[in-house]
């Protein structure tokens, strides 16, 4: 997949009697769905960027509603948002990752998506490359996240290809994007077989990095992921091994936030950190 490097133009204009208006309503954006559904596909089909931008940020606009998240899906928005997230269009391919990350908050919808093709659409945005990519990189990560608090999704997106791309999203310089990641990750690794995956993939060093920055959400997201993630017996070891008891100790003393300290404190108590020794300067 590759994110263009800007705004693209097509050939194709929408004729007269062709036009499709969307109400501004509250109706408006369901009731086009379920009367023109068709007719809008073929407008994010085609190869007009301002057709495609034009659909992908009324959805995402739209999606923000929580009234309006699980009638999108159910009117069909998913069909819709397909087209949108293979568009060679960086922007068009960022607001589709943002109405799937709006519409995957809401529990029904993070079913129904999975079922319909959302978690392979945002398994093919995470993968996206390019330097323009870090926004749909940031919004494709959330949806997994989000769309990883459901048990099942949970091994659906590993089948997907899932964990690897965002392991790599991971170590991403963009904090934005890392923490987004290593949110998903977090989330995936309440599961046995992710947990040792995560691992296996190289994901551990990522997450202990970000633990050990400055940045608050980055540490939140990273502690929680580790606690998670020490639960597996192979990975406590792992996780020492790569300095994991260093860094949470760290975290535990410097960290404002009593919530990362707890979630620090958590995974310490899941490697028997007690039975090890901090080194060096970070001895307590």
């Amino acid at each position: 997949t590759l994110c263009a490097a800007g705004m693209g133009s097509g050939e194709s204009k929408r004729r007269e009697e062709d036009e499709v208006e969307i109400e501004d309503d509250d109706e408006g954006l369901t009731d086009t769905l379920r009367t023109h559904l068709t007719r809008l596909i073929a407008y994010a089909e085609s190869a007009d960027v301002s057709l495609q931008q034009e659909v992908a940020e009324k959805l995402a606009n739209e999606a923000v509603k929580p009234e309006r998240q699980q009638q999108i899906v159910e009117v069909g928005g998913l069909k819709l948002l397909l087209p949108l997230t293979e568009s060679e269009d960086t922007e068009v391919q960022r607001l589709a990752a943002h109405a799937l990350a709006n519409l995957s908050v809401n529990a029904e919808n993070q079913v129904l998506m999975a079922a319909e093709g959302g978690i392979e659409m945002l398994v093919h945005l995470v993968k996206a490359e390019g330097e323009n990519c870090e926004a749909v990189h940031r919004q494709a990560s959330k949806a997994l996240a989000n769309l990883g608090v459901n048990s099942n999704n949970k091994e659906l997106i590993s089948k997907a290809g899932g964990i690897a791309p965002l392991i790599e999203l991971a170590k991403s310089r963009n904090m934005s994007v890392s923490v987004e990641a290593i949110a998903a990750l977090a989330n995936l690794a309440v599961n046995d077989n992710n947990e040792v995956e995560i691992a296996e993939l190289g994901g551990l060093a990522p997450i202990l990095d970000g633990a050990n920055t400055d940045h608050l959400d980055l540490q939140s997201q990273s502690a929680r992921a580790l606690r998670n993630l020490s639960v597996n017996e192979g990975n406590k070891e792992k996780i020492i091994a790569l300095g994991g008891v260093n860094i949470l100790k760290k975290l535990i003393r410097n960290c404002p936030s009593d919530r990362v300290r707890t979630q620090a404190s958590r995974a310490l108590a899941n490697l028997g950190a007690d039975d090890h020794r901090d080194d060096g300067e970070e001895k307590s």
